[in-house]
């Protein structure tokens, strides 16, 4: 059963799963409410990082993370993680893993600790664009809503007009599905999730790039909605 994650889960819920932050609402959850409840808890952290969030240290069971997204953060890779409150869990998962064969790959476990080494810098710098994109987005009449959690490089907005030209007219950005990595990617939900969200709602990722330079293409895009 769906419910608002920012209140308590339902009382005959077994198992809570969560998303801190949302995807692509930006909502973080009640995780202490979450954790006062009998069922299990798992937490999507992905969009967070250990970097800004740690559930086990709130009361969560497990965490998972799509490593392909921030923690490999390169575009370069296919991975999660599951990270699990107690080690009686843990080798249950691990003797799962063995017997179904959905081990990781040398080269995606290689290139995953090669990332992990620049997870902090990498996120301090794309929440510093991100905090300053969402910023400039507020002050458009351009936009009508613009969510943003205050950290990560994950935010989305809706455009009074016509989404789908704001894709089409990026130059810099890429018009992607993809999130968390060093190359900064926008998209329209409303084509993959349906009436889950606004058509006229836009997710974007921040990378590296230079705000400015994000910033002149946004702008830009926008305005031909």
């Amino acid at each position: 059963m769906e419910f608002d994650q920012t209140g308590p889960p339902a009382a005959g819920a077994d198992l809570v799963w969560l998303e801190a932050p949302s995807n692509p609402f930006l909502t973080m959850p009640d995780l202490e409410a979450a954790a006062a409840h009998p069922g299990r808890v798992v937490v999507d952290s992905t969009a967070a990082t250990p970097v800004y969030l740690r559930p086990l240290e709130h009361g969560a069971d497990y965490v998972v993370h799509s490593a392909t997204k921030y923690l490999g953060g390169h575009h370069d890779l296919l991975l999660g993680a599951v990270v699990c409150r107690d080690a009686d869990s843990a080798a249950r998962l691990r003797e799962f893993r063995g017997r179904t064969g959905i081990v990781a790959t040398p080269d995606s476990a290689w290139l995953l600790l090669r990332s992990l080494k620049t997870l902090r810098p990498r996120l301090e710098r794309q929440t510093e664009t991100a905090s300053d994109l969402a910023a400039r987005l507020q002050r458009l009449d351009a936009v009508e809503t613009v969510r943003y959690p205050g950290f990560g490089g994950l935010l989305s907005f809706d455009v009074r007009g016509d989404a789908r030209r704001v894709e089409t007219s990026l130059n810099l950005i890429a018009n992607a599905t993809s999130l968390g990595g060093v190359d900064t990617v926008l998209e329209s939900r409303s084509r993959w999730e349906g009436g889950r969200v606004p058509d006229n709602l836009l997710r974007l990722s921040v990378g590296l790039e230079d705000a400015d330079e994000l910033w002149s293409d946004l702008e830009q895009a926008i305005a031909n909605a």
